[in-house]
C-alpha cells in the first residue's frame, strides 16, 4: 500500500458572459438573480476529507525506544495488558476465557476490533507460566495510514503518520540501524535489542511515512519488585578462565580478546570495557527468569540474553550473559573458541581442530552451520558457520544456560578454563528459553 497521497484539484470556473445585451458604451446589463456557487464533487470530497483529518493534541515521549504511540486522542504503549486495550474500547475475538498461550511465547498478526476499525497486533505471554489470552499483553502493533482509514496515528517526537517525512523522522530518532529501498518503499529499522524493534516504511516518491511496525516484547518493570542490593554469591564466585580447556562442553570463549566462561556476569563484560545501552537493556532481572542486555564496545554491538540465578531480582549487572556472537558482517567482534578455532579459519582446519567432537550440520543457501550440542534437548550449543564460497569460518555463536550454577559451572581455575556454546536460534512463536540473538 502506498503512502497517503492527497491530490489537490485546482478547479478554474470560467464564466462566459454574452455580449448581446451590452450597451453601446460596453457596459454590461445589471445581473439577474445571482446563482449559488457549489464546489464540484471531487473538490467537495477533498474538503470533507480535510475536516476528517483532525488534529489531536497528545503527550508522547520524544524517544522512539519508549514505544509510545497514539490513535486519535488515545495514547498507548508497548507492551500493555490486553485488558487496557479492552478498557479503551477494543475487542479480541479469540479471548473467550478458554484459550491460553504458552509461557514466554507470542501470536503474530492477531486482530483487535473497535468502532473505528480493526488493528493488527501481536499477543504476548511474558510470564513464565501458561496464561489465558485475556491475561496476556499486546506487544506488537501495525499502524498504517491510508485513504480508507481516517484515524490519526502519531509517534514519539511529534511524528505523524501520513504527514511526516523521512528527513523529519531521522531528525527525531537519529540514523536507523538499517535502511534500504525496495520497489515503491523505503524501509528504516530501529533496533533496541532483542524483541524490541521499530520498522518504519515510507513511500519512495514523496518519502512520507505511512506504515509503522512496532514490537516490544520486553516485560515491563514492576515498581514493587524487591531487588537485591547485595552482589549474589553466584557472581562473587565467578572466575574468568585464562586459556582454553580440552573439553568443548566447558563453554569457554575468548571474546573481543578477553576470556569468559558462559554463563558470565554482565559485570565481567563491563569490567572489560563493554558499556550497557539502556534503550536496549532491562534494568533488573527477576529471580529465575531471563532478560536482555545490549552491550557496546569500540562501535560494535552485542545483543544477548541474560539469566538471573539469584533468589531475588537483581540489577542487570548481576545477571549472567548466556550467549555471545561474532561474525564478519554485523557483530564484528573477534571470537575464538576450543583449540583456537576462530573467524577466518579454513573449514578444513576447523574440522581438524574439532577432532572427535560430534557435530551436526545444517545446509544453508550461503553456507553450512556446524552444531556441537551439549545436551539432548539441543538447548546449549556451539555453532560455527562456514561460508559456502570462501570455505572459511564466517560466524561463531555460543550459548549455555544451565538451570542452576554449581561451583564448577561458575568458573574454574585459570589454568583449567572451559568452552563455549552457540547463540540465539529460536522459533517464530517462542521466546528463547535460554538463547541469545545476533
Amino acid at each position: 500500500m502506498t503512502g497517503l497521497k492527497k491530490k489537490l484539484c485546482m478547479v478554474c470556473l470560467l464564466a462566459a458572459f454574452l455580449t448581446a445585451g451590452c450597451t453601446q458604451n460596453g457596459q454590461e446589463p445589471a445581473p439577474e438573480d445571482e446563482d449559488v456557487m457549489t464546489l464540484p464533487d471531487e473538490e467537495q470530497a477533498d474538503e470533507e476529507t480535510k475536516e476528517e483529518q483532525k488534529e489531536y493534541s497528545v503527550e508522547l515521549s520524544d524517544k522512539l525506544s519508549d514505544f509510545q504511540f497514539s490513535i486519535n486522542e488515545t495514547v498507548y504503549a508497548l507492551p500493555a495488558k490486553l485488558q487496557e486495550w479492552k478498557n479503551a474500547g477494543w475487542t479480541y475475538e479469540k479471548d473467550n476465557g478458554k484459550k491460553a498461550l504458552d509461557p514466554e511465547s507470542f501470536l503474530e498478526g492477531e486482530t483487535l476490533d473497535s468502532e473505528g476499525g480493526s488493528l493488527t497486533v501481536d499477543i504476548v505471554n511474558l510470564d513464565g507460566e501458561k496464561k489465558l489470552l485475556g491475561e496476556c499483553y499486546v506487544g506488537g502493533v501495525q499502524l498504517e495510514s491510508g485513504e480508507d482509514d481516517s484515524r490519526v496515528y502519531q509517534l514519539p517526537g511529534k511524528i505523524r503518520m501520513g504527514t511526516s517525512t523521512l528527513d523529519e523522522v531521522t531528525e527525531a530518532y537519529g540514523m536507523p540501524t538499517d535502511q534500504y529501498e525496495e520497489k515503491d518503499n523505503i524501509y528504516l529499522t530501529y533496533e533496541y535489542g532483542i524483541y524490541k524493534q521499530a520498522d518504519l516504511v515510507f513511500d519512495v516518491q514523496d518519502e512520507i511515512l505511512y506504515k509503522a511496525v512496532l514490537k516490544n516484547y520486553r516485560e515491563p518493570e514492576d515498581s514493587n519488585e524487591e531487588v537485591s542490593k547485595e552482589t549474589p554469591a553466584e557472581v562473587l564466585s565467578y572466575q574468568a578462565p585464562g586459556a582454553f580447556p580440552e573439553d568443548i562442553m566447558e563453554f569457554v570463549v575468548r571474546y573481543g580478546g578477553d576470556f569468559y566462561k558462559l554463563p558470565a556476569p554482565v559485570s565481567e563484560f563491563t569490567k572489560n570495557g563493554w558499556e550497557i545501552l539502556e534503550d536496549g537493556s532491562d534494568s533488573i532481572v527477576k529471580s529465575g527468569r531471563h532478560g536482555y542486555v545490549t552491550l557496546e564496545r569500540d562501535g560494535q554491538t552485542l545483543y544477548a540474553v541474560v539469566n538471573n540465578y539469584a533468589d531475588l531480582a537483581v540489577p542487570l549487572e548481576n545477571s549472567f550473559v548466556i550467549s555471545v556472537h561474532g561474525d564478519f558482517d554485523v557483530t564484528k567482534v573477534s571470537v575464538e573458541i576450543y583449540r583456537g578455532i576462530t573467524l577466518g579459519m579454513s573449514e578444513e582446519t576447523m574440522k581438524a581442530l574439532l577432532g572427535d567432537n560430534v557435530y551436526e550440520t545444517e545446509e544453508l543457501d550461503n553456507g553450512v552451520s556446524y552444531f556441537i550440542y551439549a545436551d539432548e534437548a539441543k538447548q546449549n550449543y556451539t555453532r560455527i558457520f562456514v561460508d559456502k564460497d570462501l570455505k572459511l569460518v564466517r560466524e561463531i555463536e555460543l550459548s549455555n544456560s544451565p538451570d542452576t550454577l554449581s561451583a564448577a559451572a561458575i568458573g574454574t581455575p585459570k589454568e583449567e578454563p572451559d568452552s563455549v556454546d552457540a547463540a540465539a536460534m529460536y522459533g517464530d512463536d517462542d521466546f528463547p528459553s535460554d538463547a541469545g540473538e545476533e
